[in-house]
């Protein structure tokens, strides 16, 4: 990876899985400045300002709604999405609309394969 810093928006309801996604981009020293939004609804807050994001980061269900429910607000923002449901339905949905797809662990290992993920998403976000 190069100097470049990204700007990342976590879409995650869970505080735990918030936590342990800042503690590896500490402990990693990425370069990523990131917004974490807690449900729907604060997504669509953070999306609505003019911050723009290089990759968002999405638990595919949330408390309040799916990440489908707000895709008409990202469409040019590469998704990661990341999920603990082993539903098929809900990886179609994502495989269809995504950069990558990840499934949580309970040792969050998925958070290793994040890096490759997001320089790859803004890669292909920047050839298409």
């Amino acid at each position: 990876m190069d100097d470049t810093r990204y700007r990342i928006l976590l879409i995650e309801d869970d505080s735990i899985d918030q936590q342990s996604f800042k503690r590896f981009v500490n402990n990693e020293n990425l370069p990523y400045d990131c917004t974490i939004a807690g449900s729907i609804a604060d997504a669509r807050s953070s999306l609505s300002t003019t911050e723009r994001f290089d990759v968002i980061i999405s638990d595919y269900s949330l408390g309040d709604g799916t990440i489908i429910d707000i895709t008409d607000l990202i469409s040019d923002t590469p998704v990661i999405f990341v999920t603990g449901e082993s539903n098929e339905n809900a990886t179609m949905k994502a495989f269809s609309s995504a950069c990558g797809y990840l499934v949580k662990d309970l040792n969050q290992n998925y958070l290793k394969a994040l890096p490759e993920i997001i320089e790859a998403a803004v890669k292909h976000k920047h050839v298409t």
